[in-house]
């Protein structure tokens, strides 16, 4: 059976540029091996340092992560899925509501999915790691803290209870389902979403980004 890519076109390419967009605005991914060795995914944040060619991820997660004892066999196939935005879309802002009634409701959303390996970070670059993914997140949200504003002390008790990761993509997909096929209703579900309250509002976010690329 021939492998099929869903959702298709025009909901979903496999730009590297616009999945790494999604990924770096996100910053938080599930992580899921390929081969079914855990049952649930794994949650974690992300920083991006990949290239214009590839993507590639850092985070970290706590020792006690069973994802730590098969990282230690060796690097792991692993799918990370980032998560933007989602949201139901009323029928009742649609053009074609009053003059026939032939709609339906929808469910919008933003995401990226990447698929790769997944290996551990020697323990003498944890700390640079850690420095990065702070200094990024903070930058984020307008702030200046940094980890160095910690005893360093404190900083050693703490960082021993984390491992780093990094991971390596092969494939990616950007998924974005945001009304593309009923144009004249895009404004109308924009105005709609960005109406009511979070998470929504990120749809319209998302849904506004779009128009302006």
């Amino acid at each position: 059976m021939t492998a099929r890519r869903y959702p298709p076109e025009p909901f979903s390419s496999e730009d590297l540029e616009q999945a790494i967009v999604v990924a770096e605005r996100v910053k938080f991914a599930s992580i899921h091996p390929v081969d079914g060795t855990l049952c649930d995914p794994v949650f974690a944040p992300f920083v991006s340092v990949g290239s214009t060619t590839k993507a590639v991820f850092q985070g970290h997660l706590v020792r006690s992560n069973p994802l730590l004892e098969l990282l230690m066999d060796g690097p792991l196939n692993c799918r990370l899925v980032f998560q933007a935005a989602d949201g139901y879309v009323s029928p009742s802002v649609y053009e074609e509501t009053p003059r026939s009634g032939k709609v339906v409701p929808t469910w919008n959303y933003v995401a990226a999915q990447f698929l790769g390996t997944l290996e551990k970070v020697p323990d003498e670059q944890l700390l640079p790691l850690l420095e990065n993914q702070v200094d990024e997140f903070e930058r984020c949200q307008s702030s200046d803290w940094r980890l160095s504003d910690a005893p360093p002390d404190y900083i050693d008790q703490m960082s021993r209870a984390v491992f780093g990761i990094e991971f390596e993509s092969k494939h990616w997909r950007a998924h974005h389902k945001l009304s593309q096929n009923r144009p004249t209703d895009r404004q109308a579900v924009i105005a709609w979403t960005k109406a009511l309250d979070t998470p929504f509002k990120t749809l319209a976010y998302w849904m506004g980004e779009s128009d302006d690329g």
